[in-house]
């Protein structure tokens, strides 16, 4: 085959890990395709990707064609900087009132609700503002955005009641928030596993790269977004690439009470794609 197809999302947080495949200080053997989550979704289930990161729900409406890359996710240990409830009022007087839901984050969305539900007992009048419209389209009574919009809005000190949901998970359940995976197509996976090795380890040189050089990475991000390195780098610091043991137990702590809440039709199972020849290993949530 050719080159394999990488997916990559075109938000922020992306960056630690694109940036020395990008700019070639860690030699990729794939080509990177650049999109929108929900399109790199729809191109890795139609077979047009072979390796893609997905959102934390999206692998679990499709977990039976996928393998989990593993050692790999976007992730954060509390505050996560970069998915916020903003709100005129407290979260728990938000019941009935109009709740404004981003378009481009069914996880957040869904993070959200489990939130609003266990830790304040709300049920909000939700809505999903149009896609390309303002955070504040229809000036509702609070929002939920996300990514590189997100860092953007916070700042604007417009709401005065701004909760982390990263923070806001580490307080219901102790555990980090898993919010995107990397995964292979199952069929790529067994035809080309030496493809997918490489991959693999170029993804994961290309993390320890992006530890070693958070000045480079702040700047670079800082000129995207039009900001100081300084919150930039503050920003990368609350973000985790990894996925071990207390990451897989949040993320199944996630797809059970998804599942739980009706968010998801069935349990998930993650299938874990085995290094070196080894075995994929399976993970059932509740």
């Amino acid at each position: 085959m050719d080159w394999p197809r990488l997916g990559r999302v075109g938000y922020l947080n992306c960056l630690p890990l694109f940036y020395p495949l990008e700019t070639g200080r860690v030699k990729l053997p794939a080509r990177i395709v650049a999109d929108h989550p929900a399109v790199l979704n729809k191109a890795f289930r139609q077979g047009e990707l072979e390796v893609t990161a997905v959102s934390s729900l999206a692998y679990g409406q499709f977990a039976e064609d996928a393998l989990v890359l593993p050692g790999l996710s976007i992730s954060c240990r509390g505050r996560v900087g970069s998915v916020f409830l903003l709100s005129r009022v407290p979260a728990k007087e938000l019941g009935g009132r109009p709740l404004s839901l981003t378009p481009y984050s069914a996880t957040s969305v869904v993070l959200l609700r489990i939130l609003l539900q266990r830790l304040y007992h709300v049920a909000p009048d939700f809505f999903t503002r149009p896609t390309g419209s303002p955070p504040d389209w229809g000036r509702p009574e609070a929002l939920l955005t996300i990514g590189d919009e997100a860092l953007q809005v916070v700042r604007t000190g417009c709401y005065p009641f701004v909760y982390d949901l990263g923070e806001e998970w580490y307080r219901l359940t102790g555990k980090p928030m898993v919010f995107a995976l990397w995964v292979a197509r199952k069929d790529f996976a067994a035809a080309h596993p030496e493809k997918l090795a490489a991959i693999w380890r170029a993804l994961q040189e290309a993390k320890a790269w992006g530890k070693g050089h958070p000045g480079t990475l702040a700047a670079t991000g800082a000129r995207h977004l039009g900001v100081e390195p300084e919150f930039i780098e503050d920003y990368f610091a609350l973000l985790n690439y990894d996925l071990d043991w207390p990451h897989l137990e949040g993320l199944l702590t996630f797809y059970g009470l998804a599942h739980g809440e009706g968010f998801l039709a069935h349990p998930v199972a993650l299938e874990i794609w085995g290094v070196d020849n080894e075995r994929n290993y399976r993970l059932q949530s509740a």
